[in-house]
């Protein structure tokens, strides 16, 4: 086993034991001293465990120690922030822009509208413990709604139109996928241009059972699991 492995493994174990997610370890040159290798080695071993999910980069900070990932179920009723708020998490969401975009083929295949007939689109970022972990793409039918989401800043969309628009909704159809990050995914999402992400697209239906939203997330990989039921 390599040098670096050795000390990523080390490491590793210390972390399960040691440290709790949103800590910091010690400064590399330190580390590569208590290690007595050279900063280059101790680099390789905390990029095996920034690759793992383990560590987290944070110019200017230092290595931030993550929490496992966390296991996002995709059923119907599944919300991203009721999930991270059940296992003891800190998910918040922010507005990055909202415009209107023409609709591409998939948009309105999605929300069966015309092609280029113009959609709300929502950006949005989202973090789990001040770490950002995916961003989002929603795109809506135009509407009432497009009133009340303009006063929209942060936290969960879906409770936000539930709250103010009396609009219920539940995931009707997802297609997952992987893709590199273009700039602005990694600007957004601070991770390198060559780390893939995961790829959601879905399509989500109101109380009428009718498309009302077509969304697609950028996600960390390394920080998301996707949890698939199987009804029996």
């Amino acid at each position: 086993m390599a040098r670096y492995q050795e000390i990523a493994l080390s490491l590793e174990q210390e972390i399960s034991q040691a440290y709790h997610a949103g800590q910091y370890l010690p400064a590399e040159q330190r580390l590569a001293e208590r290690y007595q290798v050279n900063r280059h080695t101790l680099r390789r071993a905390i990029d095996e465990l920034v690759g793992k999910g383990w560590l987290l980069r944070q110019q200017g900070k230092g290595v931030m120690v993550l929490s496992k990932p966390v296991r996002y179920p995709l059923h119907a009723g599944a919300k991203f922030t009721d999930n991270l708020l059940n296992i003891g998490a800190a998910p918040t969401s922010q507005l990055l822009n909202l415009c209107r975009v023409d609709a591409s083929e998939r948009i309105s295949e999605a929300l069966q509208i015309p092609v280029a007939s113009q959609v709300v689109q929502l950006k949005t970022l989202r973090f789990i413990d001040d770490t950002p972990v995916s961003l989002v793409f929603h795109h809506f039918k135009l509407g009432e709604h497009e009133i009340a989401l303009g006063r929209y800043q942060e936290g969960s969309v879906h409770q936000f139109l539930k709250q103010h628009c009396h609009i219920t909704l539940k995931r009707q159809h997802t297609v997952i996928g992987a893709q590199l990050p273009s700039a602005n995914d990694s600007a957004c999402l601070q991770v390198p241009s060559k780390t893939p992400l995961l790829r959601l697209q879905s399509i989500n239906v109101d109380q009428q059972h009718q498309p009302f939203e077509f969304s697609v997330s950028h996600i960390r990989a390394e920080l998301v699991e996707l949890s698939l039921e199987h009804p029996l």
